[in-house]
């Protein structure tokens, strides 16, 4: 409200910086309260396999890129569930903001012992190594928090990626035998 009685009262051009603050504070205020939306746990009330085709579909209704899931129903506990999810939400992120995808897949599979994440998408792919080790430096906050997101779960995170080649990221995550907490 503040910058639409700022842009209403300057002159241009200064009113014309007013609108675009005005315009990127909406942007980013929509973008936040969606990201709010699919980090709720009710995203996972059906189980991850639906959260999964949520995404996917709400995605490509978004954006315009086709995103296809194959998913396994498995019961996992809500711990794994939900970071498996964020991965999803962070690699398909990155996926449309930086790779220029045209297509997107999510893959989840388990077989008792592991359960398994992979996103893969067809984009101009980037040096995975520099840019993992760039992010603790930089302020990207994605590939910084999917590994220790993993590693809070005891399990493996492999980003495979180079420039041309599009990007696939995996997450294998331990899963406790029957009978054993998780």
């Amino acid at each position: 409200m503040v910058l639409r009685a700022a842009e209403r009262d300057a002159p241009e051009p200064a009113a014309g910086y007013v609108r675009l603050a005005r315009e990127t504070a909406a942007d980013s205020l929509a973008d936040t309260r969606q990201i709010i939306r699919e980090l709720t746990p009710a995203r996972l009330d059906d189980g991850l396999a639906a959260a999964l085709r949520r995404l996917g579909r709400e995605q490509a209704e978004r954006e315009g890129i086709p995103v296809d899931v194959a998913a396994d129903e498995l019961d996992l506990p809500m711990a794994t569930q939900t970071a498996l999810l964020r991965l999803a939400q962070g690699a398909i992120s990155n996926a449309i903001r930086h790779a220029e995808a045209r297509g997107i897949s999510i893959g989840l599979t388990g077989d008792g012992a592991e359960v398994s994440l992979v996103v893969r998408d067809d984009g101009r792919g980037f040096d995975a190594t520099a840019a993992v080790a760039d992010s603790h430096e930089a302020d990207s906050f994605g590939l910084h928090a999917m590994p220790e997101r993993v590693d809070q779960l005891g399990g493996e995170l492999v980003i495979d990626s180079a420039p041309g080649t599009g990007t696939a990221v995996t997450a294998r995550l331990p899963l406790a035998p029957e009978g054993e907490p998780s």
